[in-house]
């Protein structure tokens, strides 16, 4: 994609979007990234669903996505094999295969994905993967391809104790709960694929194909589970399960029904920083 001209921030306009427009959708969609967006900060969420005005944007990583892209190519093909990847055999979970499913493409597609509705609202993502359990009646694990380059070891206690990654954690909880209203034998185990930046090497001039050899050095892969279930999923001192993501989609509408926008969150940097602008 190429950028070829600035576009300055304003208001939504579009009113289907807009919570109590006239053109608002019923249900009205809010995507797994808003729903987090109420989690830290409901006046931010009013603000951006209610009044229209959404943060300043941002662009995206294109590197990150590449990956994403690659893994998602390597998966399919074991997934119309009905295979295990590599990776999952080298963790431990090659009784698992990628999930063979028509609906896949759709549940993967950003203006798609998954969805159910609930409390008046209708609940979407977009899910990286889905694992399963071939034996009949087996389990679907939700899966989540990410890309860094940290020098920090990729482990499940830094996935609870790294503000960034708890917000991980927060979207595997979201995606398996709305798989579960679709009705979806999901598993309360899901797993990130971590490819991780190599930062101790010292060229690009090797580790790709011949005809592009010029490779992203990468750390070997890690394969993270986390289990929702387990009463050790806490998140910034939240208990991350079934239960908490019900009551944010519960919370989430209360906070669209009201007539003013609700104090800001605990650790928004938003709204202190328009509070001290507007204070000039």
């Amino acid at each position: 994609m190429v950028t070829k001209e600035r576009r300055p921030w304003k208001p939504r306009t579009t009113a289907k979007s807009m919570y109590g427009s006239g053109g608002a959708a019923d249900p009205f969609p809010l995507s797994r990234s808003k729903l987090d967006q109420f989690h830290k900060c409901p006046r931010c969420f009013w603000v951006d669903r209610v009044a229209g005005m959404p943060h300043p944007g941002m662009p995206g990583f294109a590197l990150n996505s590449q990956v994403d892209a690659l893994l998602k190519k390597e998966f399919d093909a074991h997934r119309t094999a009905g295979t295990p990847h590599p990776y999952m055999v080298e963790y431990g979970l090659g009784h698992l295969v990628p999930l063979n499913h028509d609906m896949m493409d759709d549940w993967r597609n950003n203006f798609k994905g998954v969805r159910t509705g609930k409390h008046g609202l209708e609940l979407f993502g977009s899910v990286d993967d889905i694992w399963c359990d071939p034996k009949e009646g087996g389990e679907w694990f939700v899966v989540d391809y990410k890309a860094t380059s940290s020098a920090a070891d990729m482990t499940v206690e830094l996935f609870f104790e790294d503000i960034y990654k708890g917000s991980y954690v927060r979207q595997l909880a979201i995606y398996q709960w709305i798989l579960r209203e679709m009705g979806a034998p999901v598993s309360s185990k899901g797993y990130f694929v971590y490819e991780n930046g190599n930062k101790a090497v010292d060229s690009l001039m090797d580790g790709g194909p011949p005809e592009a050899p010029r490779g992203i050095p990468l750390k070997p892969v890690r394969v993270i589970e986390i289990d929702t279930a387990d009463p050790d999923c806490v998140v910034e001192g939240v208990r991350i399960d079934m239960d908490w993501v019900e009551n944010l989609v519960a919370g989430a509408k209360a906070c669209l029904e009201l007539a003013a926008p609700p104090d800001a969150g605990e650790h928004c940097e938003h709204c202190p920083y328009v509070a001290s602008v507007s204070q000039l």
